[in-house]
């Protein structure tokens, strides 16, 4: 499970992906964003143009009955997203990038004491070899609410772990490689290329332990990012 991760700015979205400035939205950078909070997405617009927009981290389903949001639905497996009711929909023709500059996992392995004297899990940074953008492959949904809002909301994808990542949690995000960009958020990919693409996704990361207070949401700041020596 991915439950946290760091977010890039508007400028640093605008640059890496070429959007101009009437497709895009303002963001600042973010140090530990959580599921339920609004976060930068990448979509195509009605007239094919890439977009920046912002969606709800959990996803809701365009069929969601009930007055409150499903819970967990922050996370898709890869593998079973196009059998899954939740997913099912999305995974066809509403597809998304989350951008992302790296993420946070917890070993099970390995605890620390947190500031409260608590054993916890540490907490490691995922990030790229060369500390360069990510594209998470995402699902996107549009949903109407029982006071008539609509709700743009998201979910990212994951898969099981390969390489360091590995060693310290079973699963990772589906990272997408710039060349799989276009064929990701086209709605019309078929789905053996929406599996292949997440089959050679990227393994090129790096991870570091880092302070438990990433555990608290609350706690969004560069500080976040600073090493520890591990337990």
């Amino acid at each position: 499970m991915c439950g946290r991760y760091v977010s890039p700015d508007d400028r640093a979205i605008e640059q890496y992906w070429h959007i101009g400035a009437r497709n895009s939205r303002q963001w600042i950078r973010r140090y530990n964003v959580a599921p339920s909070t609004q976060v930068p997405l990448l979509r195509l617009n009605d007239d094919g143009e890439l977009e920046l927009d912002g969606a709800r981290w959990g996803l809701i389903p365009t069929w969601w009955k009930k007055p409150v949001p499903p819970t967990f639905s922050f996370n898709a497996r890869s593998e079973e997203a196009a059998s899954k009711p939740m997913w099912r929909q999305a995974i066809r023709a509403q597809r998304c990038i989350m951008p992302a500059l790296g993420w946070y996992e917890w070993n099970e392995h390995q605890q620390v004491r947190n500031r409260a004297g608590r054993l916890v899990n540490q907490p490691y940074y995922h990030h790229a070899t060369d500390n360069g953008m990510l594209a998470i492959a995402g699902l996107w949904s549009s949903w109407v609410g029982p006071e008539g809002q609509q709700v743009l909301s998201c979910a990212l994808l994951t898969r099981d772990a390969a390489g360091p990542v590995a060693a310290i949690h079973h699963r990772m995000p589906v990272i997408l490689a710039p060349k799989q960009f276009d064929l990701w958020l086209s709605p019309s990919t078929s789905s053996e290329q929406v599996h292949s693409a997440i089959a050679i996704s990227r393994e090129d990361f790096e991870a570091y332990p880092v302070t438990t207070d990433v555990g608290n949401n609350r706690n969004d700041y560069p500080e976040l990012l600073q090493p520890v020596e591990p337990a």
